[in-house]
C-alpha cells in the first residue's frame, strides 16, 4: 500500500523547496504535484515492498533535520499510510525486507533535479549512525 506525504513550508526560498523535492526523489518518493509525494516501495526478491528502514525513515529524518537547520517553519505535514513494513531475517533461507544499511549501501535514485547530492545524503545517514 503506497504512502502519501504532503507538506507546506513557510518559506519564499524556491531553492529550499527544490532541495527537499530532490532529496525525497532520491529516496524513491514520486512527486504527484506541488509538495505531495507518493512512496510505493522498491522491488525486493521480485516483489514490490516498502523499505521503511532504508527509504521512508531516513527521508523523514532528513526532511526534519533540513527544516530545523534552515529554520523553515512547517505549516502542515501529513503522512498517510495503511501499510506494514516487515523485516524478518530469522530464517536464513527465507528473509523479508532489507536490513538497515549504512550510507554507502543505500540504493539512491536519480531525482528530476540533482540539487541534493548523493554524498550529502550518504554522509547524513552515516552521521546519524555515528551519533548513536
Amino acid at each position: 500500500m503506497p504512502l502519501t506525504l504532503s507538506y507546506d513550508l513557510r518559506t519564499n526560498n524556491a531553492n529550499h523547496r527544490n532541495y527537499i523535492r530532490s532529496m525525497l526523489e532520491r529516496f524513491a518518493w514520486r512527486r504527484l504535484g506541488g509538495s505531495v509525494f507518493r512512496y510505493s516501495g522498491r522491488k525486493m526478491h521480485g516483489i514490490i515492498e516498502e523499505d521503511w528502514l532504508n527509504d521512508v525513515i531516513p527521508s523523514l529524518m532528513f526532511f526534519r533535520s533540513y527544516t530545523v537547520q534552515h529554520n523553515i517553519q512547517i505549516r502542515f505535514f501529513t503522512l498517510d499510510t495503511s501499510s506494514v513494513s516487515r523485516l524478518d531475517h530469522s530464517d536464513p533461507n527465507t528473509s523479508f525486507g532489507r536490513a538497515p544499511l549504512a550510507g554507502a549501501g543505500l540504493r539512491l535514485r536519480t531525482p528530476t533535479n540533482l540539487q541534493s547530492s548523493v554524498q550529502t545524503i550518504r554522509n547524513f545517514i552515516d552521521a546519524a549512525i555515528a551519533a548513536t
